[in-house]
């Protein structure tokens, strides 16, 4: 069986979307459905689709959260002074080499929460692998990632409306690299990309 290391960036690059916390709300939910349209035609014609090939023909889009703007959060990145490699632990029962790149703290409730972030070797991009409390009813079981963007000074974008599944969640061909157990966050992220086949009514 021939296995495929998860992606972990999507096909598409995102636009802007306000990560600098100044689009008003009309033009990021324009963004937004521009960006999902998008990533939908992709996965249904595109030929690096994660969707398993018996499963394009019938595949009709992915399904979401409705947007809320409430989740698009500033945090702060707390970057370690020694940058690491470790083995992340992966779907498969195995390991996947990332670089341990920081912690980014934000506000919720006004509490105060973080999440473990990584760097990709391959791409350098910032993310962060989360559980919280919809995995298993509305999301995925085992999690989601979500993209961590640059305003300044250390500030970062932390928005849960682009928090996707990992390509594990399409075909098991895929071998995805899993949060980290203290990346649970204790409450309901109703954000971003659901269970595959899940629907909510807007």
């Amino acid at each position: 069986m021939i296995l495929w290391i998860c992606a972990s960036v999507l096909f598409i690059s995102h636009p802007s979307f306000g990560w600098a916390q100044k689009t008003g709300p009309s033009q990021y939910l324009a963004e937004i459905k521009q960006f999902r349209t998008q990533k939908d035609s992709v996965f249904k014609y595109g030929p690096d689709s994660p969707i398993a090939k018996d499963q394009r023909s019938s595949f009709e889009g992915l399904n979401y959260f409705p947007v809320d703007y409430r989740f698009r959060i500033a945090g702060e990145l707390h970057r370690y002074a020694r940058l690491r490699r470790i083995e992340v632990p992966s779907t498969n029962g195995n390991t996947i080499i990332m670089e341990r790149f920081g912690r980014i703290y934000f506000q919720w409730s006004e509490k105060t929460f973080w999440l473990e972030a990584y760097r990709s070797l391959e791409t350098a991009q910032i993310e962060a692998f989360f559980t919280d409390d919809t995995n298993g009813k509305d999301t995925y079981q085992i999690g989601r990632y979500v993209q961590l963007m640059p305003i300044e000074d250390g500030l970062y974008t932390i928005d849960f409306n682009h928090a996707y599944n990992p390509y594990c969640i399409y075909d098991n061909l895929y071998v995805c690299p899993l949060p980290p157990p203290n990346n649970h966050l204790p409450f309901e992220i109703t954000a971003g990309e659901l269970n595959f086949g899940t629907v909510i009514a807007q």
